[in-house]
């Protein structure tokens, strides 16, 4: 009877704050425990795919096995010129990433931006649609002493001439090629491509409207807060909506001053096309490695291209499925029945699944500053109720 008469009084020593919060704290913790579980779900789901995948190429009838019993007349040589184009893309892409950022902030290091550069490609290969990827080179930008309105904007400007330079290739691969490509595929597969490529152009032109058009942005902006706050999920509007349009105001005309400096536009698209074109040649030195030759290495380039542009409109973690399905029908026409089980293999382990592994021990930078950021934010006062 002392124990309940001490927490009877105890509950009512309380404010009504901290009860109302105590009260809930089990709908939240419910919330996040279904919020947990179904990404587990998903996750695993992935992962599943993923190795059966691998498996699938490894054992079935003239996959990698069967390959290793023929090991003699493999020439690595290509190999190794496929790894060294997957990390030529890598390097490529840390120095744009400092390209765009020295464009506002000259002090910054080669050096960081290859680490944001590395964790970026970490985020964005373990992330549905790439999502994951911008944030986090954001947020770790921040750490580097990079304000966030210039990483924004200097990732969203690497983003659309990226994009932009991609719809060009696939561009000149349609139209240049088309006939080749119309002859050697099944009209449905070609009409993916073409699908992926008219999808990229509509988000180029969405993206160059929410770059430059004050207006357009402003009432997207507004909308998208007044949705959060109706739902509860956003409690300072007028706030935010300030904060968001300060932001938008530098963002503006950061992209502006992007298409004034013609040598920074340039020389940022130049190094693009270098940086896709040393990963699209992954798939030409894999068919090399093979000992095959007399495929054009701008047909295959061009292939490539479209498998990125079938790919781009998967929206799961690396494309799972849809990168391998999609190279394995748009090379078949170049590698034989034997060899293309395990080039497809080949193919996605240089380009996807080492690129995880050499990325992966940077995302480490990522999760320490988060929780160091999480235990402070516990540490303060103002956080206790």
């Amino acid at each position: 009877m002392l124990k309940l008469f001490q927490k009877l009084a105890g509950a009512r020593g309380q404010s009504p704050r901290r009860q109302g919060a105590q009260g809930m704290y089990p709908l939240r913790k419910e919330r996040m425990k279904k919020k947990k579980y179904g990404k587990t779900i998903f996750n695993g789901s992935i992962l599943i795919l993923s190795v059966g995948l691998l498996v699938y190429f490894c054992v079935s009838e003239d996959g990698l096995v069967d390959l290793a019993s023929n090991i003699d007349e493999f020439r690595k040589e290509w190999l190794v010129l496929g790894f060294l184009g997957m990390l030529g893309d890598l390097v490529l892409d840390g120095w744009l990433i400092q390209l765009f950022t020295k464009n506002s902030a000259p002090g910054y290091r080669f050096r960081d931006a290859m680490k944001s550069g590395m964790v970026g490609h970490f985020y964005s290969a373990v992330t549905p649609f790439q999502s994951g990827g911008q944030p986090m080179q954001v947020y770790l930008m921040a750490k580097q002493g990079v304000d966030p309105g210039v990483s924004t904007a200097a990732m969203v400007q690497k983003f659309l001439v990226y994009q932009t330079c991609l719809t060009i290739y696939s561009a000149a691969a349609i139209l240049l090629r088309f006939s080749f490509f119309s002859q050697s595929l099944p009209g449905g597969v070609l009409g993916l491509a073409v699908v992926g490529f008219i999808i990229q152009g509509a988000v180029i032109g969405g993206l160059v409207l929410f770059s430059f058009n004050r207006t357009v942005t402003h009432r997207i902006v507004s909308w998208f807060c007044a949705v959060l706050a109706k739902l509860r999920l956003l409690h300072d509007y007028e706030g935010t909506i300030r904060r968001i349009e300060t932001q938008l105001e530098y963002f503006h005309e950061s992209n502006a001053e992007l298409f004034r400096k013609k040598k920074l536009l340039v020389s940022s698209c130049v190094l693009t096309f270098l940086q896709q074109t040393s990963l699209f040649s992954v798939s030409y030195c894999v068919y090399r490695a093979f000992g095959l030759s007399g495929a054009s290495a701008v047909d295959m380039i061009c292939a490539q291209a479209f498998v990125t542009m079938v790919s781009c409109m998967v929206p799961l973690p690396g494309a799972a499925g849809a990168s391998e399905g999609s190279f394995y029908v748009f090379f078949s026409m170049f590698f034989t029945s034997a060899t293309i089980k395990p080039a497809t293999l080949l193919w996605r382990i240089i380009t996807y699944y080492s690129v995880i592994l050499i990325t992966a021990p940077f995302s480490r930078i990522t999760r320490k500053m988060q929780e160091s950021a999480e235990l402070s934010k516990e540490g303060s006062p103002g956080e206790k109720l």
